[in-house]
């Protein structure tokens, strides 16, 4: 008896806009490859057959909350490029100075009362670095960093984690410029009054509870529950920042009691509230290739790093698909009115290639996003060539 799964041919639906089935556009995080969603966009909205100026549901993490909220706003595909554009040209990034004296002065205050480390320490300390002098090449200059590191985060490493209790900071850059850039891409001080449902995902980094924000109240259902969205008929500026707070990179937002980061460290490719706002379609636009790990060959230290997000952004979409198709699948057998089975069409990703690389995530330049945008519009062309296709259990992801 055979194991293998039925061959299925894949199945197929339209953008075309429809009354009782709206659709959702959900937009990953990802950094400067929010280039590529803006790419994406272009063609979904001049060349989709019907797909009309604005999608009825936008969810966006990160880099896709900041689009997500432009295309909300009626910014047109071309002046969403020239907003990263103008990333590109004038870095709304500040180097928190607090942090690098802190640093300073923590490592300052380390050497003066370390001068070397082999000079204090008990017996352990000493038998540690006698086995490191053995290790390592320590009369060649990588050598003996690399053994002075070793000492640090073996022997010593309670003396390093007290250098890092004593910066009273916890980010390294503030990018509150961004906003800036935002309202001069928007034209007003905040987003308000839209016909396109919005969310906009981040993750609150004192308790580590994910925090949407919508600007109209989600669709009431018995299994869900309102209060896991935050209903703001305003979207501010500072909603859309929280969402592309990294993680000790950038400074958190303060919003009410809450301290937000970026909503990719739990949600960045946020289905759920575009289903909670009504959508019955939904198209995600991730920023991740399908490169089969055994094509990606990890020859440099840039490389194992941009592996690592990849890996962990394809994990996050492969979660949140799954929930979707089960709820698809508990949908069909229960035959309940009140859950609605949702679309899922095939997301649309970038190839991979040298334009996707080492440090793409962060490469604010202008060449490097006008090549991502001008990947984005390949990826959305030959999506829509395709079908565009429905995602369902039998399809890989």
């Amino acid at each position: 008896m055979s194991n293998d799964l039925p061959t299925m041919i894949p199945q197929r639906s339209s953008l075309r806009p429809e009354p009782d089935s709206p659709v959702g556009l959900v937009l990953s995080g990802g950094g400067a490859r929010g280039a590529f969603q803006v790419g994406v966009w272009k063609v979904l909205r001049e060349e989709a057959g019907g797909f009309g100026t604005q999608p009825d549901v936008v969810s966006g993490t990160s880099c896709g909350a900041i689009n997500a909220a432009l295309i909300a706003a009626g910014v047109s595909p071309d002046d969403m490029l020239e907003f990263w554009l103008r990333i590109a040209d004038d870095p709304p990034v500040v180097a928190n100075e607090t942090f690098f004296e802190a640093v300073h002065r923590a490592i300052s205050k380390l050497l003066l009362l370390y001068p070397f480390p082999g000079l204090v320490g008990g017996a352990r300390e000493v038998r540690l670095l006698s086995d490191l002098f053995r290790r390592h090449r320590w009369w060649l200059r990588g050598g003996f960093d690399a053994m002075v590191a070793a000492y640090w985060f073996t022997a010593r490493y309670g003396v390093v984690s007290s250098v890092l209790t004593q910066i009273p900071t916890p980010y390294v850059f503030s990018v509150d410029k961004l906003k800036d850039h935002l309202e001069r891409a928007v034209g007003a001080p905040d987003i308000r009054g839209t016909d396109v449902r919005l969310a906009i995902n981040t993750v609150d980094a004192r308790t580590g509870k994910v925090v949407r924000f919508v600007n109209h109240p989600p669709q009431k259902h018995p299994r869900s529950s309102s209060r896991h969205y935050r209903y703001e008929p305003v979207i501010t500026f500072d909603m859309i920042l929280a969402s592309a707070a990294i993680p000790l990179l950038f400074n958190p937002v303060r919003i009410g009691s809450m301290q937000l980061w970026d909503g990719g460290i739990l949600v960045n490719s946020p289905l759920a509230p575009a289903v909670a706002l009504g959508a019955r379609r939904i198209v995600p636009v991730l920023v991740t290739s399908r490169t089969p790990p055994a094509e990606v060959m990890l020859d440099t230290f840039g490389e194992g790093m941009e592996r690592v997000v990849d890996t962990f952004l394809e994990n996050a979409y492969r979660n949140d698909r799954k929930l979707l198709l089960d709820r698809n699948a508990l949908a069909d057998r229960l035959e309940d009115d009140d859950l609605v089975r949702v679309e899922l069409f095939r997301a649309i990703r970038p190839r991979s290639g040298s334009t996707f690389n080492a440090g793409s995530y962060l490469y604010f330049e202008r060449e490097a996003l006008l090549s991502m945008h001008e990947a984005g519009v390949k990826a959305a062309r030959d999506w829509l060539d395709r079908g565009p296709e429905l995602d369902s259990r039998w399809t890989p992801d």
